[in-house]
């Protein structure tokens, strides 16, 4: 191999191992045309996430989105009370209240990895107030709507007042389109089903279907549903074993194999149980009592995944 190609491979290697995504992502940056030496030397060797994320005067949005994805419990337990604090502070703003959709998924993912008993109570807020409308704020369709309730007209007839409509008109619409909501409340739920709390599980279970006489925002997206039962498929809690059946009784008629499918895999998994996909017969299994099978290695998951494409390939 010529000298000049050896030198090529051994300078971009550490950069592939780095993930081509976020290798591209990086170099198709802003930071990077501004910088470009220092932004390859972080790719190589990134900052600690905690210098990042507490940096003054704070960094752009794209740095602080690739530091929490970085930032893992244990380096946040070795950080000060103090330091922790802050981190805290700035992780509810960036998981309910950031105006980029990016950061907020990126924060969320953050979320899901902190060991801490305020987490839970933190995504459930996160998943509800991802529309990206400020909390108490009137959205733009409502403003726009004919509803007068909804636009704060007192009468028929009558234009919305300018106390509706200032925000609009001044600043635009804002808030998230409907994929970036969706994503986000997907991102919010999967982080629920790493949390061990039967809080989590309840709100699961709620947006997954099972309790029909209750209603969650963006429940009724289907992507929405389908994590809400991967996410509980992973809760290692007997709870989540009956909010999985509950969700297969529910939809017992349901033309939607997708979502059969994803709940029997679920009840599988949690239970080490090869049932046939039958509300009865697990129903009558959650009456003799659960027990919880154990967790799948990173092999089974892999082998898994394996078999499951095989069987897509017929």
């Amino acid at each position: 191999m010529p000298r000049g190609s050896v030198l090529f491979v051994v300078g971009i290697w550490p950069l592939l191992n780095v993930g081509c995504a976020h290798t591209w992502d990086a170099l198709t940056s802003q930071r990077f045309r501004e910088a470009p030496f220092t932004t390859l030397r972080q790719l190589i060797q990134p900052e600690d996430p905690v210098v990042v994320l507490l940096a003054d005067p704070p960094r752009s949005g794209d740095e602080r989105a690739a530091a929490w994805q970085r930032l893992r419990a244990e380096r946040f337990q070795q950080c000060a009370p103090e330091q922790q604090a802050q981190l805290w502070q700035m992780v509810e703003q960036d998981a309910t209240r950031e105006t980029s959709p990016w950061v907020r998924l990126s924060a969320i993912q953050a979320l899901g990895r902190l060991r801490d008993p305020r987490t839970v109570g933190l995504l459930i807020a996160a998943y509800q107030q991802a529309d990206g409308y400020p909390e108490g704020s009137i959205s733009a369709a409502a403003i726009l709507s004919p509803d007068p309730k909804a636009t704060g007209v007192s009468s028929a007839g009558r234009r919305p007042t300018r106390v509706g409509t200032e925000s609009l008109l001044l600043h635009g619409p804002r808030g998230f389109p409907p994929e970036w909501s969706n994503a986000i409340r997907c991102q919010a739920l999967e982080a629920l089903g790493q949390t061990p709390s039967v809080e989590a599980v309840r709100f699961l279970a709620t947006v997954a279907g099972a309790y029909p006489d209750q209603s969650v925002p963006g429940a009724e997206e289907r992507d929405v549903r389908l994590a809400a039962i991967r996410a509980l498929a992973r809760c290692r809690q007997p709870e989540a074993v009956d909010a999985l059946v509950r969700v297969l009784q529910q939809n017992t008629h349901s033309t939607d194999t997708a979502l059969i499918h994803r709940t029997h895999e679920g009840l599988v998994r949690l239970t080490g149980r090869d049932l046939p996909p039958e509300p009865q017969v697990w129903q009558e299994l959650v009456q003799t009592g659960v027990t919880l099978a154990p967790e799948p290695t990173w092999w089974d998951e892999a082998w898994e995944q394996v078999v499951q494409a095989v069987r897509w390939l017929r």
